[in-house]
């Protein structure tokens, strides 16, 4: 059945079109800490572009229901299990308030995940009911790509300084985060956004998607995150193979995207000789943990500590942002990790739980101590999932994601590389508000009928 075209509403198509854009590309210069300069405007966009989405969806269909296909019935089905685990795994935490807020830089609490929960499933109807054009929302999403891109270069060249934006401040000589609180979220965002791009150039060859892609790829390989270069071009590579086997007539666009992406490479070689960045050298891999674990930036450690803590609270986790309540379980405080042990306390000690985010280590004649502050994630999307929510709440995600990808078609094509590009970053890094928002408006996208995206 064809959908017939609904009445155009161009104030509300425009409060839909800013939502997205500030929700990908917001900041506040003027605010106050993480939360103020980059998690508020992000969730301020998916907030707005939610209410505006189900006023438009209540005002099109004036009582008549919406049909909801299989595919799209089992995924929201997934998200409402992973909901549920996740607001069972926060009442049960620990540290109770730090699940619902996460942590501040990044902003993964359950208050972000309803709202995300949300945000993914007002994509959805809002594109089935025609409230929002498949056109308006990609040109939202280029429009956010471009944004990005443009945010990375100035700070190449001068990083200026602002110690709201980001855990350390951004000053001069240090990597670019563009409009987000961490090159490694930035990262994220341009191949995500990058990806969106690629497959609409896939899918319609243009010279103007060949160079916006173009310049978010540049801008991506300043960041120096060898996570967000993975999610972009390992997708792309698996891409390119699908092709070859299923679809080489479409070899040609892609290789033209693997081209502009060597020549982006050889500018910012070019330009590190010119002394604007130096391009990121990486430790030597060895055979050897401590060597292999320096070329991870420390990530395997990370991976080791998160295993071990897993079976500790296996069904539901603990709560939100769970690596950092987790791993401090995990420490061999009187074995092989007592050099973390302040030099004031004698051994053995033990682990206290203290208020909400911080943890002490008593020894035997009552002194207690702060212990070392845990890292905040496990760098790693599939551990800290399963140590936020646990197994029940990680499988539920996952169907999510499943059933999703199972509805992915050619002309949703840059929705299914967004979401794998998504997983391939999450390889070695993480949720957050900078970054899972263009996952969830995938997941949104991909489970809306093929009607919708005829002619898009």
């Amino acid at each position: 059945m064809r959908l017939k075209p609904l009445p155009s509403r161009p104030l509300l198509g425009g409060v839909l079109f800013f939502a997205l854009v500030f929700a990908f590309a917001g900041i506040n210069p003027w605010g106050g800490g993480h939360e103020g300069v980059g998690n508020a405007p992000r969730e301020g966009g998916m907030a707005l572009f939610a209410l505006a989405a189900l006023a438009g969806v209540l005002l099109e269909r004036r009582g008549r229901g919406l049909s909801v296909g299989g595919g799209a019935l089992l995924a929201l089905l997934a998200s409402a299990g992973f909901l549920l685990a996740g607001a069972a795994s926060t009442l049960l935490s620990p540290q109770p308030i730090w699940s619902w807020t996460g942590y501040p830089s990044v902003g993964d609490g359950l208050r972000f995940w309803a709202l995300g929960v949300a945000f993914a499933w007002a994509v959805f109807l809002a594109l089935e009911t025609r409230v929002l054009s498949p056109r308006g929302l990609f040109g939202a999403l280029l429009l956010a790509l471009g944004l990005h891109a443009l945010a990375v270069f100035p700070q190449v060249v001068d990083c200026y300084e602002n110690p709201n934006a980001t855990a350390s401040g951004i000053y001069r000589g240090q990597m670019p985060i563009g409009l987000t609180s961490h090159r490694g979220h930035a990262a994220g965002v341009l191949a995500l956004l990058g990806l969106v791009a690629a497959g609409l150039y896939l899918r319609s060859p243009r010279p103007g998607l060949l160079l916006l892609f173009g310049l978010g790829a540049l801008a991506l390989w300043f960041t120096q995150t060898r996570g967000g270069w993975l999610a972009l071009w390992g997708t792309l590579a698996l891409l390119a193979l699908g092709l070859t086997w299923k679809r080489p007539g479409r070899l040609r666009p892609a290789l033209a995207l693997f081209l502009v992406g060597a020549l982006s490479y050889g500018l910012y070689l070019a330009l590190g000789q010119m002394g604007v960045q130096e391009p990121r050298r990486f430790p030597e891999l060895g055979a050897s943990f401590a060597e292999a674990n320096a070329y991870s930036s420390g990530r395997l450690e990370l991976w080791r500590k998160a295993l071990a803590a897993l079976p500790l609270r296996p069904w539901l986790g603990w709560g939100f942002d769970g690596y950092a309540r987790a791993s401090p379980h995990a420490v061999d405080w009187n074995g092989e990790d007592r050099r973390f042990v302040p030099a004031a306390l004698s051994l053995p000690v033990r682990l206290v739980q203290g208020e909400d985010r911080l943890f002490y280590l008593e020894d035997p004649t009552g002194l207690r101590l702060l212990a070392p502050a845990p890292y905040a994630k496990a760098h790693n999307l599939f551990l800290d999932l399963l140590l936020s929510v646990g197994v029940l709440g990680g499988a539920a995600y996952l169907l999510w994601l499943g059933a999703a990808l199972r509805q992915a078609s050619w002309a949703k094509l840059p929705f299914a590389l967004a979401v794998a590009g998504y997983l391939l970053y999450g390889l070695t890094w993480y949720d957050s508000v900078h970054v899972t928002p263009l996952a969830l408006l995938a997941l949104g996208a991909l489970v809306t009928r093929e009607e919708v995206w005829r002619g898009a």
